[in-house]
């Protein structure tokens, strides 16, 4: 995955921005929205966010277990 492709246009973050909020604790999409401010204006890529902020979540509890 490109971590430096911005996935937000709106509020110019990137999926590394994304990644970086979950490795510090976000689990959700609400809490990836306030860290980051990702899909929070037009809301055009919250799909987008709300499926990596899923899939980074998960594999981080598969690498905890």
């Amino acid at each position: 995955m490109d971590w430096d492709m911005v996935v937000c246009y709106c509020m110019n973050v990137t999926n590394g921005m994304i990644k970086e909020a979950v490795e510090n604790g976000a689990t959700t999409l609400e809490e990836v929205q306030a860290e980051t401010g990702a899909g929070t204006v037009c809301g055009t890529c919250l799909e987008n966010v709300r499926q990596l902020v899923e899939s980074l979540v998960k594999e981080r509890e598969e690498k905890s277990k």
